[in-house]
Protein backbone atom coordinates (compact mmCIF):
# COMPACT_ATOMS: atom_id res chain seq x y z
CA UNK A 1 0.00 0.00 0.00
CA UNK A 2 2.82 2.38 0.85
CA UNK A 3 4.50 1.53 -2.42
CA UNK A 4 1.31 2.45 -4.30
CA UNK A 5 1.16 5.88 -2.66
CA UNK A 6 4.83 6.54 -3.40
CA UNK A 7 4.39 5.58 -7.08
CA UNK A 8 1.33 7.89 -7.37
CA UNK A 9 3.22 10.85 -5.83
CA UNK A 10 6.17 10.33 -8.21
CA UNK A 11 3.85 10.18 -11.23
CA UNK A 12 2.10 13.41 -10.26
CA UNK A 13 5.46 15.18 -9.87
CA UNK A 14 6.67 13.97 -13.25
CA UNK A 15 3.43 15.06 -15.01
CA UNK A 16 3.59 18.50 -13.40
CA UNK A 17 7.20 19.04 -14.47
CA UNK A 18 6.44 17.86 -18.05
CA UNK A 19 3.47 20.22 -18.33
CA UNK A 20 5.61 23.16 -17.19
CA UNK A 21 8.31 22.33 -19.75
CA UNK A 22 5.76 22.03 -22.59
CA UNK A 23 4.25 25.44 -21.73
CA UNK A 24 7.69 27.03 -21.81
CA UNK A 25 8.46 25.35 -25.15
CA UNK A 26 5.17 26.56 -26.66
CA UNK A 27 5.81 30.10 -25.45
CA UNK A 28 9.32 30.03 -26.92
CA UNK A 29 8.09 28.68 -30.27
CA UNK A 30 5.37 31.35 -30.41
CA UNK A 31 7.94 34.08 -29.81
CA UNK A 32 10.18 32.56 -32.51
CA UNK A 33 7.25 32.43 -34.95
CA UNK A 34 6.42 36.08 -34.29
CA UNK A 35 10.03 37.11 -34.87
CA UNK A 36 10.22 35.07 -38.07
CA UNK A 37 6.97 36.53 -39.39
CA UNK A 38 8.13 40.06 -38.60
CA UNK A 39 11.45 39.45 -40.35
CA UNK A 40 9.69 37.96 -43.38
CA UNK A 41 7.29 40.91 -43.52
CA UNK A 42 10.20 43.35 -43.41
CA UNK A 43 12.08 41.44 -46.13
CA UNK A 44 8.99 41.01 -48.40
CA UNK A 45 9.33 42.80 -51.73
CA UNK A 46 6.38 43.77 -53.92
CA UNK A 47 6.27 41.60 -57.05
CA UNK A 48 5.33 43.40 -60.26
CA UNK A 49 3.34 41.16 -62.56
CA UNK A 50 3.79 41.67 -66.27
CA UNK A 51 0.55 41.50 -68.25
CA UNK A 52 0.56 38.89 -71.02
CA UNK A 53 1.06 40.19 -74.57
CA UNK A 54 -0.84 37.53 -76.46
CA UNK A 55 -1.09 39.33 -79.81
CA UNK A 56 2.52 40.56 -79.68
CA UNK A 57 3.87 37.11 -78.87
CA UNK A 58 1.70 35.61 -81.60
CA UNK A 59 3.11 38.02 -84.19
CA UNK A 60 6.67 37.25 -83.09
CA UNK A 61 6.08 33.53 -83.53
CA UNK A 62 4.45 34.14 -86.90
CA UNK A 63 7.35 36.31 -88.11
CA UNK A 64 9.80 33.58 -87.10
CA UNK A 65 7.79 30.97 -88.99
CA UNK A 66 7.47 33.10 -92.16
CA UNK A 67 11.21 33.76 -92.21
CA UNK A 68 11.72 30.32 -93.77
CA UNK A 69 9.23 30.97 -96.58
CA UNK A 70 9.04 33.18 -99.68
CA UNK A 71 7.46 35.91 -97.55
CA UNK A 72 9.81 38.70 -96.55
CA UNK A 73 9.40 40.02 -93.00
CA UNK A 74 10.40 43.66 -93.45
CA UNK A 75 11.09 45.88 -90.45
CA UNK A 76 9.58 49.36 -90.80
CA UNK A 77 9.23 52.25 -88.36
CA UNK A 78 6.21 54.48 -87.76
CA UNK A 79 5.67 56.85 -84.82
CA UNK A 80 9.10 55.84 -83.46
CA UNK A 81 7.94 52.23 -83.15
CA UNK A 82 9.20 49.30 -85.22
CA UNK A 83 6.68 46.93 -86.80
CA UNK A 84 6.68 43.99 -89.22
CA UNK A 85 5.35 44.02 -92.77
CA UNK A 86 4.76 40.64 -94.44
CA UNK A 87 5.76 41.33 -98.05
CA UNK A 88 5.47 38.92 -100.98
CA UNK A 89 6.72 39.86 -104.44
CA UNK A 90 4.81 39.15 -107.63
CA UNK A 91 5.92 36.40 -109.98
CA UNK A 92 6.52 39.03 -112.68
CA UNK A 93 9.26 41.61 -113.14
CA UNK A 94 6.77 44.47 -113.52
CA UNK A 95 3.71 43.96 -111.31
CA UNK A 96 0.44 45.70 -112.05
CA UNK A 97 0.27 47.02 -108.52
CA UNK A 98 0.14 46.14 -104.84
CA UNK A 99 -2.43 44.98 -102.33
CA UNK A 100 -2.08 46.28 -98.77
CA UNK A 101 -4.04 44.11 -96.31
CA UNK A 102 -5.48 45.25 -92.98
CA UNK A 103 -6.13 41.97 -91.11
CA UNK A 104 -9.06 41.28 -88.84
CA UNK A 105 -8.43 42.23 -85.21
CA UNK A 106 -9.69 38.82 -84.07
CA UNK A 107 -7.03 36.93 -86.04
CA UNK A 108 -3.37 37.32 -87.03
CA UNK A 109 -1.64 38.65 -90.14
CA UNK A 110 -1.48 35.30 -91.97
CA UNK A 111 -4.89 33.87 -91.09
CA UNK A 112 -5.55 30.71 -93.15
CA UNK A 113 -9.13 31.77 -93.93
CA UNK A 114 -9.59 34.62 -96.44
CA UNK A 115 -6.25 36.35 -95.85
CA UNK A 116 -3.54 33.80 -96.67
CA UNK A 117 -5.10 32.52 -99.93
CA UNK A 118 -5.43 36.08 -101.24
CA UNK A 119 -2.00 37.38 -100.26
CA UNK A 120 -0.28 34.29 -101.70
CA UNK A 121 -2.48 33.43 -104.67
CA UNK A 122 -2.67 36.92 -106.19
CA UNK A 123 1.12 37.08 -106.58
CA UNK A 124 0.69 34.61 -109.47
CA UNK A 125 -1.41 37.20 -111.31
CA UNK A 126 1.06 40.13 -111.44
CA UNK A 127 0.25 41.57 -108.00
CA UNK A 128 2.56 42.04 -105.05
CA UNK A 129 1.04 41.82 -101.57
CA UNK A 130 1.82 43.14 -98.09
CA UNK A 131 0.09 42.63 -94.75
CA UNK A 132 0.26 45.11 -91.88
CA UNK A 133 0.77 44.07 -88.27
CA UNK A 134 -1.23 46.15 -85.81
CA UNK A 135 -1.20 46.26 -82.00
CA UNK A 136 -3.98 44.76 -79.95
CA UNK A 137 -7.16 46.88 -79.82
CA UNK A 138 -8.12 48.55 -76.57
CA UNK A 139 -11.66 47.56 -75.72
CA UNK A 140 -14.05 49.51 -73.54
CA UNK A 141 -13.93 48.26 -69.95
CA UNK A 142 -16.95 46.30 -68.72
CA UNK A 143 -18.64 48.27 -65.90
CA UNK A 144 -18.76 46.68 -62.47
CA UNK A 145 -21.98 44.98 -61.49
CA UNK A 146 -24.11 47.01 -59.09
CA UNK A 147 -27.15 46.18 -56.99
CA UNK A 148 -30.34 48.21 -56.95
CA UNK A 149 -30.88 49.64 -53.45
CA UNK A 150 -34.31 49.72 -51.83
CA UNK A 151 -36.35 52.93 -51.60
CA UNK A 152 -35.21 53.60 -48.04
CA UNK A 153 -31.57 53.11 -49.01
CA UNK A 154 -32.09 55.49 -51.96
CA UNK A 155 -33.29 58.27 -49.68
CA UNK A 156 -30.48 57.71 -47.22
CA UNK A 157 -27.88 57.60 -50.01
CA UNK A 158 -29.26 60.84 -51.47
CA UNK A 159 -29.09 62.55 -48.08
CA UNK A 160 -25.54 61.34 -47.49
CA UNK A 161 -24.48 62.49 -50.97
CA UNK A 162 -26.00 65.95 -50.43
CA UNK A 163 -24.27 66.29 -47.07
CA UNK A 164 -20.94 65.20 -48.53
CA UNK A 165 -21.34 67.66 -51.43
CA UNK A 166 -22.02 70.54 -49.03
CA UNK A 167 -18.99 69.59 -46.97
CA UNK A 168 -16.75 69.45 -50.02
CA UNK A 169 -18.00 72.80 -51.30
CA UNK A 170 -17.35 74.37 -47.91
CA UNK A 171 -13.84 72.95 -47.83
CA UNK A 172 -13.22 74.17 -51.37
CA UNK A 173 -14.34 77.69 -50.39
CA UNK A 174 -11.81 77.78 -47.56
CA UNK A 175 -8.98 76.43 -49.71
CA UNK A 176 -6.38 78.79 -51.10
CA UNK A 177 -6.85 79.02 -54.93
CA UNK A 178 -3.10 79.12 -55.64
CA UNK A 179 -2.40 76.03 -53.53
CA UNK A 180 -5.32 74.23 -55.15
CA UNK A 181 -3.96 74.99 -58.63
CA UNK A 182 -0.50 73.78 -57.64
CA UNK A 183 -1.97 70.61 -56.21
CA UNK A 184 -3.95 69.92 -59.38
CA UNK A 185 -0.90 70.47 -61.57
CA UNK A 186 1.21 68.19 -59.40
CA UNK A 187 -1.47 65.49 -59.49
CA UNK A 188 -1.70 65.70 -63.27
CA UNK A 189 2.06 65.39 -63.71
CA UNK A 190 2.24 62.44 -61.35
CA UNK A 191 -0.63 60.70 -63.14
CA UNK A 192 1.08 61.05 -66.53
CA UNK A 193 4.41 59.86 -65.17
CA UNK A 194 2.89 56.86 -63.44
CA UNK A 195 0.62 55.95 -66.38
CA UNK A 196 2.63 56.15 -69.60
CA UNK A 197 -0.20 54.41 -71.48
CA UNK A 198 -2.26 57.60 -71.37
CA UNK A 199 0.23 59.47 -73.56
CA UNK A 200 0.70 56.58 -76.02
CA UNK A 201 -0.76 56.66 -79.51
CA UNK A 202 -4.20 55.26 -80.20
CA UNK A 203 -4.82 52.40 -82.59
CA UNK A 204 -6.41 54.83 -85.05
CA UNK A 205 -3.18 56.85 -85.23
CA UNK A 206 -0.94 53.79 -85.32
CA UNK A 207 -2.84 52.05 -88.13
CA UNK A 208 -2.81 55.09 -90.43
CA UNK A 209 0.85 55.86 -89.71
CA UNK A 210 1.94 52.30 -90.46
CA UNK A 211 -0.15 52.20 -93.63
CA UNK A 212 1.49 55.40 -94.89
CA UNK A 213 4.98 53.95 -94.38
CA UNK A 214 4.05 50.62 -95.98
CA UNK A 215 2.43 52.32 -98.99
CA UNK A 216 5.54 54.41 -99.59
CA UNK A 217 7.61 51.25 -99.78
CA UNK A 218 5.17 49.48 -102.11
CA UNK A 219 4.91 52.45 -104.48
CA UNK A 220 8.62 52.21 -105.24
CA UNK A 221 7.66 49.32 -107.56
CA UNK A 222 4.22 50.43 -108.77
CA UNK A 223 1.94 53.39 -108.08
CA UNK A 224 -1.23 51.29 -108.18
CA UNK A 225 -2.46 50.26 -104.73
CA UNK A 226 -5.50 48.27 -103.60
CA UNK A 227 -6.39 48.87 -99.96
CA UNK A 228 -7.94 45.70 -98.53
CA UNK A 229 -9.71 45.50 -95.17
CA UNK A 230 -10.82 42.12 -93.82
CA UNK A 231 -13.38 41.91 -91.01
CA UNK A 232 -12.75 44.60 -88.43
CA UNK A 233 -9.67 45.59 -90.40
CA UNK A 234 -12.09 47.23 -92.87
CA UNK A 235 -12.47 50.07 -90.37
CA UNK A 236 -8.76 50.88 -90.49
CA UNK A 237 -8.51 50.37 -94.26
CA UNK A 238 -11.27 52.92 -94.77
CA UNK A 239 -9.62 55.30 -92.31
CA UNK A 240 -6.41 55.18 -94.34
CA UNK A 241 -8.34 55.64 -97.61
CA UNK A 242 -9.70 58.92 -96.24
CA UNK A 243 -6.16 60.31 -95.95
CA UNK A 244 -5.46 60.02 -99.69
CA UNK A 245 -5.10 63.22 -101.64
CA UNK A 246 -7.48 63.79 -104.59
CA UNK A 247 -4.59 63.39 -107.06
CA UNK A 248 -3.79 59.91 -105.65
CA UNK A 249 -7.25 58.40 -106.00
CA UNK A 250 -6.88 57.49 -109.67
CA UNK A 251 -4.33 54.81 -108.70
CA UNK A 252 -6.12 53.53 -105.59
CA UNK A 253 -9.11 51.30 -104.90
CA UNK A 254 -10.75 50.13 -101.67
CA UNK A 255 -11.77 46.50 -101.15
CA UNK A 256 -13.83 45.57 -98.06
CA UNK A 257 -14.14 41.85 -97.30
CA UNK A 258 -16.78 40.94 -94.71
CA UNK A 259 -16.51 44.51 -93.30
CA UNK A 260 -17.21 44.97 -89.60
CA UNK A 261 -16.96 47.85 -87.19
CA UNK A 262 -13.83 47.81 -85.03
CA UNK A 263 -14.41 47.53 -81.28
CA UNK A 264 -11.38 49.64 -80.38
CA UNK A 265 -12.08 52.72 -78.24
CA UNK A 266 -10.49 55.05 -80.79
CA UNK A 267 -12.15 53.50 -83.86
CA UNK A 268 -14.17 55.87 -86.05
CA UNK A 269 -17.59 54.80 -87.32
CA UNK A 270 -17.28 52.86 -90.57
CA UNK A 271 -20.54 54.17 -92.06
CA UNK A 272 -19.57 57.78 -91.38
CA UNK A 273 -16.22 57.31 -93.11
CA UNK A 274 -17.87 55.79 -96.21
CA UNK A 275 -20.06 58.88 -96.43
CA UNK A 276 -16.88 60.97 -96.72
CA UNK A 277 -15.13 58.72 -99.27
CA UNK A 278 -14.41 59.68 -102.86
CA UNK A 279 -12.82 56.41 -103.97
CA UNK A 280 -14.14 53.44 -105.94
CA UNK A 281 -15.02 50.73 -103.41
CA UNK A 282 -15.94 47.04 -103.63
CA UNK A 283 -17.85 45.54 -100.70
CA UNK A 284 -18.07 41.73 -100.30
CA UNK A 285 -20.49 40.88 -97.48
CA UNK A 286 -22.82 38.26 -96.02
CA UNK A 287 -26.02 39.34 -94.20
CA UNK A 288 -25.64 36.61 -91.57
CA UNK A 289 -22.26 38.01 -90.56
CA UNK A 290 -23.67 41.48 -89.88
CA UNK A 291 -26.62 39.93 -88.08
CA UNK A 292 -24.24 38.12 -85.70
CA UNK A 293 -22.67 41.45 -84.71
CA UNK A 294 -26.01 42.92 -83.65
CA UNK A 295 -26.38 45.21 -86.69
CA UNK A 296 -28.60 43.41 -89.22
CA UNK A 297 -28.78 46.40 -91.59
CA UNK A 298 -25.07 47.19 -91.71
CA UNK A 299 -24.69 46.53 -95.45
CA UNK A 300 -27.72 48.69 -96.20
CA UNK A 301 -26.28 51.47 -94.07
CA UNK A 302 -22.99 51.33 -96.00
CA UNK A 303 -24.85 51.41 -99.32
CA UNK A 304 -26.94 54.42 -98.27
CA UNK A 305 -23.82 56.20 -97.06
CA UNK A 306 -22.10 55.52 -100.39
CA UNK A 307 -25.09 56.91 -102.29
CA UNK A 308 -24.76 60.16 -100.36
CA UNK A 309 -21.01 60.40 -100.95
CA UNK A 310 -18.93 61.35 -104.00
CA UNK A 311 -18.03 57.73 -104.75
CA UNK A 312 -18.40 57.07 -108.47
CA UNK A 313 -18.63 53.29 -108.04
CA UNK A 314 -19.65 51.42 -104.88
CA UNK A 315 -20.26 47.79 -105.79
CA UNK A 316 -21.69 45.39 -103.19
CA UNK A 317 -21.28 41.66 -103.77
CA UNK A 318 -23.28 39.18 -101.70
CA UNK A 319 -21.24 36.19 -100.56
CA UNK A 320 -22.48 32.79 -99.32
CA UNK A 321 -22.05 31.83 -95.69
CA UNK A 322 -19.36 29.32 -96.65
CA UNK A 323 -17.13 32.17 -97.89
CA UNK A 324 -15.94 32.78 -94.33
CA UNK A 325 -14.89 29.18 -93.78
CA UNK A 326 -11.84 27.37 -95.04
CA UNK A 327 -13.95 25.62 -97.66
CA UNK A 328 -14.93 29.02 -99.06
CA UNK A 329 -11.38 30.20 -99.78
CA UNK A 330 -11.68 29.14 -103.43
CA UNK A 331 -14.90 31.12 -103.95
CA UNK A 332 -13.48 34.24 -102.32
CA UNK A 333 -10.24 34.07 -104.30
CA UNK A 334 -12.08 33.74 -107.63
CA UNK A 335 -14.38 36.64 -106.74
CA UNK A 336 -11.54 38.97 -105.76
CA UNK A 337 -9.54 37.88 -108.80
CA UNK A 338 -12.55 38.68 -111.00
CA UNK A 339 -12.92 42.16 -109.50
CA UNK A 340 -9.28 42.95 -110.08
CA UNK A 341 -9.28 41.60 -113.64
CA UNK A 342 -12.56 43.14 -114.84
CA UNK A 343 -12.80 46.34 -112.81
CA UNK A 344 -9.29 47.41 -111.85
CA UNK A 345 -6.54 46.06 -114.08
CA UNK A 346 -7.96 47.51 -117.29
CA UNK A 347 -8.20 50.99 -115.77
CA UNK A 348 -4.73 50.85 -114.26
CA UNK A 349 -3.19 49.52 -117.48
CA UNK A 350 -4.86 52.20 -119.60
CA UNK A 351 -3.65 54.90 -117.22
CA UNK A 352 -0.11 53.51 -117.36
CA UNK A 353 -0.16 53.48 -121.20
CA UNK A 354 -1.25 57.11 -121.28
CA UNK A 355 1.67 58.07 -119.08
CA UNK A 356 4.14 56.09 -121.21
CA UNK A 357 2.87 57.51 -124.52
CA UNK A 358 5.40 60.05 -125.86
CA UNK A 359 4.33 63.66 -126.05
CA UNK A 360 3.38 64.97 -129.48
CA UNK A 361 6.03 67.07 -131.21
CA UNK A 362 5.47 70.78 -131.18
CA UNK A 363 4.31 72.11 -134.56
CA UNK A 364 6.50 74.74 -136.25
CA UNK A 365 5.22 77.16 -138.88
CA UNK A 366 7.40 76.78 -141.99
CA UNK A 367 7.62 78.69 -145.21
CA UNK A 368 6.47 76.96 -148.41
CA UNK A 369 9.27 74.85 -149.87
CA UNK A 370 11.26 74.75 -146.63
CA UNK A 371 13.17 71.52 -145.99
CA UNK A 372 13.24 71.91 -142.17
CA UNK A 373 11.39 69.15 -140.33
Amino acid sequence: MKNFFLISIVCLYVNASWAADSEENQAGSAETTDVDSESKASDQVAIIRALPRLKKDQELDLALELTNSFTQVIKLTALDTEFDLYYLTAEEKEPIGSLLFFPDERSHSDWPISLNPLRVGLTKHKWQTAVLTLPEPELTAIPNRTEYPSSGEDQQAGADETAQTNTNSADATQTDPESAADTAATATDSDLSSNPEEVSKTLAEVSVARAVVAAQMLKQTSDALIIVGIGQGATWATAYALTLAPAEKDKHRLLLINPLQSLDKSAPILTDMIRQLNLDTYDIYTPSQTLATGNPNAEQGRKRAANRSKIEQYLQIKAPNSAWKKSGNTWLFRKVRGILKNKVEAQFTASALVKKRPAAAKKINQKPGSTNN
